[in-house]
């Protein structure tokens, strides 16, 4: 049987590689980390973008378990920027070049009794043979072990994947697994025993197939099987089934793997987007998986939240991988939430050497093969985001993503028009709409697909980047240029709903983001999110949170602060509501101004956004505040009261999860915002907090912070010790009356979780 631990803990880092320590390091120059790690924290903003690129060296000890010794054993990263050497005792074992694709090493031949030294030389530099680089890319890269480590003890026969194939008739499903073997002994005929599990831990079938396992890598298909009355995943019902395939070999179990799934079609045609034999209009938003201060290296469950905050906070039903793989972590959470993903290999806008088309080609390969299984990925993008044509290069592409994946289509990001279509799907970066008056020689807000693709007859087409740097917003900017994004985003949504040549439009971007100095506002932050890098929403995300049925949740987000001074002519108005009320009355100067409804500007979305553009008062009018009514079904659901004297009153703290992992480093996010007596936010507020820990946790970056746009986050960490405690989090604004907010987190071992 498969034993797997998590190799997270006790690491030992150093900013610099020497050669010479391979064999025999000294770990007094060293430091002791956990991981997920970074080369080194930057600052909020203003950092240099080389500050990262270094060789470092990462040490660990480990003592095999007695019972284990014998055994293969498969070292497992999951994620490191951007190229390793592995050392085991000393001796080379293997190279992996790409800091976002999983790899594996057989280090079984290297281990000895007792102790053993793992040593890692991470180089995060940016070399030009290994997609993404090759020239300043718009995004960080970061550096180090990021993502997980893991070891696998296996038998001599290891299953490294299942891709479960299958062919979906109505609720029936005829399945052929595929098992990706490798074997490092004899060949040997042996049987593949699959068990299919419900939501619930029903078995739903059960069967053994003839697997051969050749010496050395196979793929062997199991026979086909038909299973029936199957529950199908979608966006708003994302049922999931278990999958467990152990091999057999004469009759005992070799090895095993479990993995989850959905069953599903999807079909792209001209005229849209099918889920299930059903149109579905995508809608949706580009993602970074990047944070502040250590830029990728947060746990699971912080990147798994980004799907939480995009589906349940947002309501949009796309997300695209840009422009690289993500997590596991996060993919599997999309599909739990029904959140269809857009999955992208490396790169941006650069086709390097054949080093580098031969990287870019395992890419698509990694991407295909770990990723298959998870229902939520619709597409695969398999085009370096954003580059020029090479048909040789992207023939190949298609061909290898065809040959391993024949129930999605391909696609690839292009910002160039008449490009030469070689994948299934036209997708198309579109910055039209500018925010500039309606010419009538211009399109204002999407182009035509076929003035796009140069095409005579419609094909496939999605829209995959708009607004995002045409109109970047920080959360400091003023009401007027925050509301302009806002109306960006609506527009571009608004045409995106009412064409009928595309299967959606996905935007730029949900969440700001670190980069190169080419590309950033000055500060090496990229303010093109409808929300912030601490997750925080500006106007524009309050444009797709509204999308959703009032039935399900009431949306009620004014995009203003009503208070004078802040549009020209000293006046309130005009501002806009994103809110599916059926309609909203507003109260200023002392009395009702009148209803307002959903703007016809805006018609094909669900719940347009309602413009308030009438103001009868004069800006010598003394100001009284106001009140803004959102109305349902006839009846006042909600209300939203702004004071003529608005003033500091108390800081609004809230915390993600209130429990936590403390087997290894788990994290979540905290947000605090300054308000007034009211209630409402205070973006103008230049303030600073003190965020302090209990013992058992940590904050990650500086404990003292300025807030931004009068708001702040932050992530709070666990520290290992594997005991069930209470840890507490104390915020204090500093130099106010405000009382401190103390916070508390329940910390669990998980149980499921083993370490070396």
């Amino acid at each position: 049987m498969r034993e797997k631990f998590c190799l997270n803990l006790d690491w030992y880092f150093k900013p610099s590689f020497d050669v010479s320590e391979i064999a025999a390091p000294c770990l007094d120059g060293y430091r002791r980390v956990q991981i997920p790690h970074t080369v080194k924290e930057l600052s909020y903003n203003c950092f240099s973008h080389e500050e990262t690129a270094m060789q470092s060296s990462y040490v660990r000890k480990l003592t095999v378990p007695a019972g284990l010794q014998g055994k293969r054993a498969i070292l497992e990263f999951m994620g490191v920027m951007a190229r390793y050497e592995l050392y085991v005792n000393g001796q080379f074992v293997t190279e992996h070049r790409g800091g976002y694709s999983r790899s594996r090493a057989d280090i079984t031949q290297y281990l000895q009794p007792g102790e053993n030294i793992l040593f890692l030389m991470v180089d995060s530099t940016e070399d030009n043979e290994i997609p993404p680089f090759g020239k300043t890319i718009d995004y960080l890269c970061f550096g180090g072990i990021y993502r997980d480590v893991n070891l696998l003890f296996t038998g001599q026969a290891c299953i490294e994947d299942v891709m479960f194939r299958y062919q979906l008739d109505g609720s029936n499903a005829e399945i052929y697994p595929e098992i990706r073997l490798n074997n490092a002994g004899e060949a040997f005929t042996g049987e593949a025993a699959v068990t299919i599990r419900d939501a619930g831990g029903g078995t739903v079938a059960s069967y053994t197939a003839k697997a051969d396992a050749a010496a050395g890598f196979s793929n062997p298909v199991l026979e086909k099987t038909v299973v029936e009355n199957l529950t199908l995943w979608d966006t708003e019902n994302p049922y999931l089934y278990s999958v467990q395939v152990d091999l057999l070999r004469g009759g005992a179990v070799e090895d095993s793997i479990e993995l989850r799934t959905g069953f599903r079609t999807v079909l792209c045609k001209p005229e849209g987007f099918y889920l299930n034999g059903q149109k579905l209009k995508l809608v949706g938003l580009d993602r970074h998986q990047s944070y502040p201060y250590v830029g990728y290296a947060l746990p699971e469950r912080s990147q798994a939240f980004d799907a939480d905050v995009l589906k349940n906070y947002l309501h949009v039903n796309t997300v695209r991988t840009s422009h690289y793989l993500q997590s596991e972590g996060f993919l599997a959470r999309c599909d739990e939430l029904g959140l269809l993903v857009f999955s992208e290999i490396p790169g941006w806008g650069y086709i390097g050497n054949e080093k580098f088309k031969e990287i870019s080609h395992q890419d698509i390969r990694d991407m295909i093969v770990t990723q298959y299984n998870h229902p939520s990925i619709f597409i695969w993008s398999i085009r370096i985001n954003e580059s020029a044509d090479d048909d040789e290069f992207y023939t190949k592409s298609n061909e290898i993503a065809h040959s391993l994946d024949s129930s999605r289509p391909t696609t690839g990001v292009r910002c160039i028009k008449n490009s030469h279509l070689i994948e299934d799907v036209y997708a198309f970066n579109d910055f039209t709409h500018w925010t500039r008056e309606v010419k009538h020689y211009r399109e204002l807000v999407l182009t035509n697909q076929q003035a796009v693709t140069g095409l005579d007859h419609k094909v496939p087409y999605i829209v995959t980047e708009y607004c995002g740097h045409i109109y970047p917003v920080k959360p400091f900017d003023g009401e007027e240029r925050q509301l302009r994004q806002a109306q960006v985003h609506a527009r571009v949504q608004n045409a995106n709903q009412a064409r009928s040549d595309a299967m959606g439009a996905i935007g730029w971007c949900a969440f700001d983001y670190q980069t190169h100095g080419d590309y950033g506002a000055g500060d090496k932050i990229c303010y093109h999110g409808v929300m912030d890098l601490f997750r925080m929403p500006k106007y524009a995300a309050y444009v797709y949170r509204s999308q959703i049925d009032p039935e399900k949740e009431l949306v009620f987000e004014p995009c203003t602060l009503l208070a004078r001074g802040e549009n020209d002519d000293n006046k309130p108005i005009p501002f806009m509501v994103c809110t599916n009320c059926d309609y909203i009355e507003v109260e200023v100067y002392g009395k009702s101004i009148g209803r307002f409804f959903p703007s016809l500007v805006y018609s094909s979305m669900a719940h347009p956004p309602i413009m308030v553009d009438t103001d009868p008062g004069h800006w010598s009018d003394i100001w009284k505040g106001g009140t803004i009514i959102g109305f349902y079904q006839g009846r006042e659901a909600v209300r939203r009261t702004y004071s003529c004297d608005a003033h500091l009153d108390d800081l609004a703290v809230t915390i993600d999860h209130r429990e936590l992992c403390n087997t290894v480093v788990d994290a979540t996010r905290l947000t605090a915002r300054f308000v007034d007596q009211l209630g409402n936010p205070l973006p103008y507020y230049n303030g600073i907090l003190s965020i302090e820990t209990s013992s058992n946790l940590e904050v990650i970056g500086p404990n003292t912070v300025a807030v931004v746009g009068g708001r702040i986050g932050c992530w709070i960490k666990t520290k290992p010790v594997c005991r069930a405690e209470t840890g507490t989090v104390t915020v204090r604004a500093l130099n106010t009356d405000i009382p401190e907010k103390v916070l508390t987190i329940q910390l669990r071992p998980d149980e499921n979780i083993r370490c070396l």
